[in-house]
């Protein structure tokens, strides 16, 4: 059995743990819950959601939604209110005060970004996003 000085150091070669310390590196720079980022920035980028479909569409339990939900609506960040045709539903709007967290998220993601891969230079950094997008199954990024 090999062994090494650096305990962690075989792990490298799982890709999954690497980037798992990537995102652990990247909650350490900014301080913000990044899930609850994450489910801010879909709701604003789509209109009209349900509570269940943001779940699915981020592979988030049920009743973790909620607990976010009534997070962030606590917070000012998200509306909820009543499906006019189902009851049971909540359509979720994202409030200006949600807009401008986002802003300022996205912006420390940016710079915590930039600190956590600067070994990396812009080619690598964005060969890395184009292949991690890949391996999830989403479509490439449209160059702007």
């Amino acid at each position: 059995m090999p062994s090494t000085t650096d305990p962690e150091s075989g792990l490298a070669r799982y890709p999954v743990y690497a980037l798992g310390r990537l995102t652990k590196a990247m909650h350490a720079q900014i301080d913000i819950p990044l899930r609850d980022h994450w489910v801010l920035t879909f709701i604003a980028e789509n209109a009209d959601l349900t509570q269940k479909k943001v779940g699915e569409a981020l592979g988030i339990d049920r009743s973790e939604v909620v607990r976010l939900i009534d997070a962030l609506e606590g917070a000012g960040l998200v509306e909820r209110a009543r499906d006019g045709k189902d009851r049971r539903k909540y359509r979720l709007r994202i409030t200006d005060a949600g807009r401008k967290q986002c802003k300022r998220t996205d912006k420390l993601i940016a710079e915590a970004t930039a600190r956590v891969l600067g070994r990396l230079d812009e080619d690598e950094q964005r060969t890395l996003h184009r292949l991690a997008v890949a391996a999830l199954g989403e479509p490439p990024e449209s160059p702007s």
